[in-house]
């Protein structure tokens, strides 16, 4: 049975490896994992763009020549579709950013009011 260490230095189980993990996993908030998704499909974009290059360089290694234009036009369409879709993923990330922001300072903005409300409560009781 494979033994894991945590930070501490302390043996865990794969059982227990499993269970961590699946915390951590579900502890990401939305902007994390836009973020992995992003990085991952520039990954893949960078992939398509590598294999059609590939096949353009050496497309007389291919012994059937319609194969490689065959090949070639279904690269430029999935690196197109996935450019397109990095594009999308990368604007909604940085709404994403700006809306957590965003509610960080109307969370700021609610708390300093309360003691204001209290205080004009309070004035309107007085007479």
């Amino acid at each position: 049975m494979k033994v894991w260490k945590d930070k501490s230095g302390k043996k865990i189980t794969a059982k227990e490896f499993a269970k961590r993990f699946k915390e951590g996993i579900d502890s990401l908030t939305p902007v994390q994992k836009l973020k992995n998704e992003v990085r991952s499909t520039f990954t893949m974009f960078l992939g398509y763009v590598m294999g059609l290059v590939s096949l353009i360089i050496y497309r007389e290694a291919f012994a059937v020549q319609w194969f490689t234009y065959a090949l070639i036009i279904i690269f430029l369409g999935a690196s197109w579709s996935n450019g397109i879709r990095w594009f999308a993923m990368r604007q909604q990330l940085k709404l994403m950013k700006n809306m957590d922001v965003e509610a960080i300072d109307l969370d700021k903005l609610f708390n300093s009011l309360v003691p204001i409300e209290e205080e004009v409560k309070g004035m309107g009781g007085k007479k």
